[in-house]
């Protein structure tokens, strides 16, 4: 779900119960554990672990498929947890501390040794994997990230605000278009005040505020491999969602990188591509899993 087609979505906390559902062994030593609230691809003998977040709306079985990750991560002794996680705009440290203890009942319950553990997610799941992997650290827990990984997500949440104010003020959108933004702009006001204290607010809870250059909400991940992927198709927004690139997540991105790289974090990178955003059915969009390059992503994770 891209900052553009955010729409209507009902805030909660995920019920963190573990709950098995199913379990079915398959060929090569590999077990696959479906849960209430995620679905553990788990490799005999594995000690790095993969969370992956979707994005909004989304499952983590439409994840699995979306993100063709499994079949190489698990050649290479990596198990995968796909989360069920998905309605969150933001979270906080209440929600943060209820993931954790999620991911450690996973890990527990199914024997899983991590030496190495990433995470990261796309559009909203980005966003969480972010927040979530500085409660992490800052709290000094077991579960330390050893890399996280954020795919074509809205990690500026007054960049979000703006640009929903900015979309508003078009006289070309139909009322159909408008009604995302109307409520995106009524949400923020209810939850964060009005306007002269909406700025201070948000930064509370948004990972990157890139107009005030406010990184602390991630602070704690400056020695932490981050990874920013994102695919810049201003054509594709234009022609497709009648959205300026200054309103793209890629934008915001590239503007969060620069602000990172001046403030010295040496292990954060933007991998930007092109033309390789498409989804499962062969339809063209940036705002997809297919940007990352498995191959590559694998090898950064066995580093």
């Amino acid at each position: 779900m891209s900052r553009i087609s955010i729409l209507f979505i009902v805030v909660f906390i995920a019920s963190c119960k573990y709950q098995p559902l199913n379990v079915k062994l398959e060929q090569n030593e590999i077990t696959t554990i479906t849960a209430e609230d995620y679905e553990l691809i788990k490799t005999q003998k594995s000690t790095s672990l993969l969370v992956i977040f979707p994005g909004g709306g989304s499952t983590a079985q439409e994840t699995k498929e979306d993100f063709k990750i499994t079949e190489k991560a698990t050649e290479n002794g990596i198990s995968v947890l796909f989360m069920n996680f998905s309605q969150h705009l933001w979270i906080e440290n209440q929600d943060s501390k209820q993931l954790s203890i999620l991911i450690t009942e996973a890990i527990e319950k199914n024997k899983l040794e991590v030496t190495k553990l990433f995470i990261g997610g796309i559009s909203l799941g980005g966003t969480v994997a972010l927040t979530l992997s500085n409660y992490l650290m800052k709290t000094d827990s077991p579960l330390i990230p050893t890399g996280v990984f954020v795919v074509d997500s809205p990690i500026d949440l007054y960049a979000l605000y703006e640009s929903s104010l900015k979309d508003l003020a078009r006289k070309d959108f139909s009322e159909e278009r408008l009604a995302e933004p109307k409520w995106i702009i009524n949400y923020f006001e209810e939850q964060f005040g009005g306007k002269d204290s909406l700025l201070s607010n948000i930064q509370k809870v948004s990972p990157i505020t890139t107009k005030t250059k406010n990184v602390n909400n991630i602070k704690f991940l400056r020695e932490s491999k981050i990874r920013f992927y994102t695919e810049p198709d201003t054509l594709w927004w234009k022609e497709n969602r009648q959205t300026d690139f200054e309103s793209t997540n890629a934008f915001i991105i590239q503007k969060t990188h620069q602000i990172l790289s001046d403030e010295n974090w040496e292990n954060a990178e933007l991998i930007q591509t092109k033309n390789k955003g498409y989804r499962t059915n062969g339809e063209k969009n940036p705002h997809s899993w297919s940007i990352i390059d498995v191959h590559d992503f694998i090898n950064w994770v066995l580093e």
